[in-house]
């Protein structure tokens, strides 16, 4: 009796355990999404639809891991990454894509952290000026929280989304969004919208997008063609200051020699002329005598050489 009772608390006990749990803890698969964040914004920065998906991973354990999502087959996958814990974003991650026969595209990479970004474009649009948008995204597991967000384009009028929102949103930017929220969607399941607005302006709304306050610019520092204008100058002047130089030098010491030989010539020509003008007397009467004069003229004494 008493062994009957014990294998009858553990069978009610393994019943409890088994189907007791909330749905998630018994589908924790690899790629199950805590969250998910859609956003679909219709000729942005060029004249398709960019779709970014922001997830963040129901099992945060085992990192870093392989992940994988879907995307369309005909889209062009652009990023593919992670989120720092600083909400920074790791380089673009190298992917592994795969079409499968739905039409969509499986793709595969690896993540450090729960928090990743997957980024493509798709040509979703049809019609011009009247423009129609239809949007798809099938889940590859299960997630306990999605939100689809379509934002309006700059300068798009008579903007209107299928199955009507009464959530929407305007930016700092001026962009208006219209969201949708979804909770545990299975694995495989389509969440679908459409959107119809009328635009006439061929450009995509970043170059529509009023420009941003910013720093007054600072004035152009030189170029390099200027900086070796400069250098050139620098140079040309240094020589000319130094060549200048020599030359005033060079000068100097020339009137130094010529005044000197002046001098010298000078000093010869006054010794010369002193001997040859200097007074001769008669010895006798002393009467000054004259070159020609051998004898005195007043006395008649004879010359007498200078000694």
């Amino acid at each position: 009796m008493l062994l009957r009772k014990i294998i009858f608390g553990v069978t009610i006990a393994l019943a409890v355990l088994t189907f007791g749990l909330p749905p998630r803890a018994l589908a924790q698969t690899p790629d199950r999404l805590a969250s998910l964040k859609i956003s679909v914004w219709p000729e942005f920065d060029k004249p398709t639809v960019l779709v970014i998906l922001d997830g963040a991973l129901a099992d945060a354990s085992n990192l870093p891991r392989p992940i994988s999502i879907l995307i369309p087959a005909t889209a062009e996958l652009t990023v593919a990454t992670w989120m720092n814990t600083d909400g920074t974003f790791a380089p673009e991650q190298p992917t592994q894509q795969t079409k499968q026969d739905d039409g969509y595209t499986r793709v595969t990479f690896t993540t450090a952290q729960p928090k990743f970004r997957v980024e493509y474009y798709h040509d979703l649009l049809h019609g011009a000026p009247d423009k129609t948008l239809d949007f798809a995204f099938k889940s590859l597991g299960a997630i306990d929280a999605a939100t689809l967000e379509i934002q309006q384009p700059l300068k798009a009028t008579n903007f209107a989304v299928t199955p009507a929102t009464p959530t929407t949103r305007t930016d700092s930017d001026g962009f208006k969004y219209f969201s949708y929220a979804f909770s545990n969607l299975a694995a495989g399941q389509t969440i679908t919208a459409q959107a119809k607005y009328t635009k006439t302006d061929p450009n995509p709304s970043a170059q529509s997008a009023p420009p941003a306050a910013s720093a007054p610019v600072a004035a152009p520092t030189p170029t390099t063609s200027n900086d070796l204008f400069l250098l050139i100058a620098l140079v040309a002047l240094g020589i000319t200051a130094i060549l200048g130089f020599f030359l005033l030098q060079q000068r100097a010491q020339d009137r130094g020699v010529v005044a000197n030989a002046g001098s010298s010539k000078r000093r010869r020509d006054k010794r010369r002329g002193g001997a040859a003008t200097a007074a001769v007397f008669c010895t006798q009467c002393g009467r000054a005598l004259g070159p020609e004069d051998n004898f005195c003229p007043k006395c008649g004494a004879p010359r007498r050489a200078q000694g």
